[in-house]
């Protein structure tokens, strides 16, 4: 009798722990009902502008109140963001467009504290409900904004500062693996390199088109390989500054910007504080 109870019971017991097991983990009441840690002051605020000028500052205007302890001051901090847009292209390329361009964007400085704000500029409003003040914050004149873009001459030591100093090779090696036929013609007779290009140029019909392909001559493979002349010639006699040379300057454009992510915190007398959203400031 023992044992058949025994056996009996076996079931229940598990089925209860079983019960506790799936309350515990899929309804944990103090996950879902208790707040851990200290709480700050909550905080809001807002800026006059998105964009501002290096070296001015940026004017705002917050709100802010704490229901668990007295208020003490406030801090503006921000971190800032350089970013480096560059592009070049050549115009000579008649079967295909040539053009490298990057965006890139680093963390210039880590976030700081920028400015603090006594807590006695506040005053309370009845109708926010919350502590308001008005004031600014200021942006370093050295954030200014710089381009280098299509230059009437152009200046082999600000390509190289700008770009890299294998930068110029590298486009140039790139390119030649690109250029066919018609290219190398388009850039040879352009730079006047050659006052023909007969010499280098075969043909061949295309039944489809009834029109004759002009390509360079065929060797003993039937390949059309770019005659050692005219590799000479562009690699000898066409500088860098010659790929990128256009009617209105030359095709290089650098561009470096910086912008901000700035926050108000809020502190109170125990030194917690309360955050509010993060603005981004771009910077001309």
């Amino acid at each position: 009798m023992k044992q058949i109870l025994k056996n009996q019971g076996n079931p229940v017991i598990m089925l209860v722990i079983v019960l506790i097991f799936f309350s515990c983990e899929k309804h944990d009441f103090i996950d879902k009902n208790a707040i851990t840690g200290n709480v700050g002051p909550q905080a809001y605020w807002e800026i006059a502008s998105s964009t501002v000028s290096a070296g001015s500052d940026v004017a705002f205007d917050a709100q802010y109140y704490s229901t668990v302890a007295d208020i003490d001051h406030a801090e503006v901090w921000y971190n800032i963001v350089e970013t480096e847009e560059k592009n070049v292209s050549c115009t000579w390329a008649t079967t295909f467009t040539y053009s490298i361009s990057s965006i890139i964007s680093k963390e210039q400085r880590i976030s700081q504290k920028i400015k603090e704000y006594p807590h006695a500029l506040a005053v309370w409003s009845d109708s926010l409900h919350a502590y308001f003040f008005e004031n600014t914050f200021p942006v370093s004149g050295t954030l200014k904004s710089f381009a280098w873009s299509k230059p009437a001459a152009f200046d082999s030591l600000k390509m190289e500062t700008y770009f890299g100093v294998g930068y110029m090779q590298h486009f140039k090696d790139s390119l030649y693996n690109l250029m066919k036929y018609a290219d190398f013609k388009n850039m040879i007779l352009g730079l006047s390199l050659r006052s023909d290009f007969k010499q280098y140029t075969d043909s061949t019909l295309d039944i489809n088109s009834d029109s004759y392909v002009y390509h360079f001559k065929k060797d003993i493979n039937g390949n059309t390989p770019v005659p050692t002349e005219i590799e000479q010639l562009y690699n000898d006699s066409i500088p860098f500054d010659k790929l990128i040379s256009g009617a209105s300057g030359y095709n290089v454009e650098y561009k470096r910007t910086y912008s901000l992510n700035a926050n108000l915190r809020v502190y109170d007398k125990k030194d917690i504080y309360g955050t509010t959203v993060t603005k981004k400031i771009d910077i001309n």
